[in-house]
């Protein structure tokens, strides 16, 4: 059987306790706040980032996972007689800590060529932040206990990953204007009004789904949302900032629509609470249909371009017919209008030649 090593980063939001316990090993990314630097998870909890950041004018930043962090883990677990490395990672296109992770296994194989045959390296870009891909980690970690093969988990990660979708409600737009996500003058109005958008994360890209006005509507907007997309018999979780009641009202809805509780409720860590606020609600889920290239959605774009060509072809083919037909037809109701004319102009000759005159 396989031994084998999951690396994940702290952004995964999952406590570094929960993780530990599962054999899960969390490499830190950084937040800077107030002037100084603190690894996340391990120098910082979300409670205290949330008072740092009511405290600081400035917005804080975050740096993505340092190559030697992964360069040690995975040497470590090499020493330690693993045979497999897997390394999940926040979406690539928002963090260098996906290359970081490519540069560390590149060198450990330069350092240690002889483990090419007894060690393989498995990196996944999660494509999405957060529980989205700790809560998959977590999984994966058991699944490997239970006997699975690191092939039959990468293939577990390719369907959850082609599925799972965020959906999140700042209480403000400060940090999302902070950020440069929004401009000044939709914050202010949207804070003046009492806007609260419902944005999705898919695939790394965000877009609002809804806009309520007030908190008290946030929940039921969010359970709209589920009932219309989300895969009830799949695992989903909760992540919350400072407003618990209303995590604990959107636990209560989404429990009674899929017959479970969350796999997960968890407090949003410093990175995403740096674009999104320490007033934020979210929950993640997996939606029906995949959306990857061999998932339904993929299947049903392919069909419905087969649909569309044939659809193309036959309505050109029709066109066709029609236009045949068309002049066919007007051809000979040119011919008939010709004998018409013909017919009309001998009788009018007829007539104007009349009877003879006496």
């Amino acid at each position: 059987m396989e031994k084998i090593k999951f690396i994940t980063d702290t952004a995964c939001d999952i406590p570094l306790s929960t993780a530990f316990a599962q054999g899960v090993e969390e490499a830190p990314l950084t937040v800077t706040v107030l002037g100084k630097t603190y690894r996340e998870g391990y120098d910082i909890s979300p409670q205290e980032f949330y008072q740092l950041c009511a405290k600081s004018k400035e917005l804080p930043v975050s740096a993505g996972v340092n190559y030697t962090e992964y360069h040690t883990r995975i040497v470590k677990a090499w020493e330690e007689g693993y045979t497999a490395v897997c390394i999940v990672c926040i979406n690539a296109r928002g963090s260098v800590s996906y290359t970081a992770a490519c540069h560390a296994r590149d060198d450990f194989f330069e350092e240690h060529p002889e483990a090419r045959d007894s060690l393989r390296i498995e990196l996944v870009d999660s494509r999405t932040y957060s529980i989205a891909y700790g809560i998959p980690v977590m999984k994966a970690a058991r699944m490997a206990k239970d006997g699975k093969s690191l092939d039959e988990i990468l293939s577990f990660f390719d369907d959850w990953f082609d599925r799972v979708e965020i959906y999140f409600c700042p209480l403000t737009f400060e940090y999302v204007k902070r950020s440069g996500r929004v401009s000044r003058t939709i914050a202010f109005v949207g804070d003046a009004l009492g806007i609260r958008p419902v944005i999705h994360i898919i695939e790394g890209k965000t877009a609002a789904d809804a806009k309520v006005r007030g908190n008290s509507k946030i929940t039921e907007a969010m359970e709209k949302i589920a009932a219309s997309r989300m895969l009830p018999a799949g695992d989903y979780g909760i992540l919350v900032g400072t407003p618990r009641e209303l995590a604990e009202d959107l636990e209560r809805r989404l429990t009674r629509y899929t017959g479970h509780p969350p796999a997960v409720v968890e407090s949003a860590g410093p990175c995403i609470t740096i674009n999104g606020g320490p007033q934020l609600v979210a929950f993640c889920c997996l939606n029906r249909v995949l959306r990857g290239e061999y998932g339904i959605t993929g299947q049903l774009y392919r069909a419905a371009g087969t649909v569309a060509g044939a659809a193309a072809k036959t309505a050109a083919a029709a066109a066709e017919t029609v236009a045949g037909t068309a002049a066919k037809t007007a051809a000979a109701a040119a011919k008939a209008g010709e004998e018409l004319l013909k017919n009309v102009a001998d009788k009018l000759g007829r007539q104007q030649t009349g009877p003879e005159e006496k």
